[in-house]
């Protein structure tokens, strides 16, 4: 249930429209999402950084390049538009690049502190502390 996604290369393809990733969860409680750290996000767009599926998405980006592809916006809502900055969890942390200002400089996003971004950085997000090498976070 957990995804996290560490020093990888996103290369993106697409022509109309691609999605980096899409969560659905079914309460808050529920222990899930995506977390990317330390990532590079190339290729073509535009693309959605992130879209919820549902009430209860969780989607982060800590540390990441994003080259000049994300569409307008960053991140999609499927028209769950009650959901938009309430349920639904879209963060970003420490992010650069030409198209960084499309995923954190709008109001879906929250621009993260340490204190809020450290647990998708760490590997307690996974309960990974003994399956998953060592990483700086």
């Amino acid at each position: 249930k957990w995804n996290v996604l560490q020093e990888c290369e996103l290369h993106s393809i697409a022509t109309r429209f691609g999605s980096i990733a899409a969560h659905d969860r079914n309460s808050p409680d529920e222990k899930s999402g995506f977390a990317f750290v330390n990532c590079t996000v190339t290729g073509t767009g535009p693309l959605y950084v992130g879209r919820a599926m549902g009430q209860y998405s969780r989607i982060v980006y800590s540390y990441t390049y994003f080259d000049n592809l994300v569409a307008q916006g960053g991140w999609d809502d499927w028209d769950h538009v009650n959901n938009q900055n309430k349920t639904v969890f879209f963060g970003v942390y420490k992010c650069w690049g030409p198209g960084a200002a499309a995923v954190g400089g709008v109001g879906r996003a929250k621009e993260l502190d340490f204190g809020t971004a450290h647990p998708f950085l760490a590997k307690s997000f996974v309960n990974g502390r003994h399956w998953i090498a060592p990483w700086d976070a």
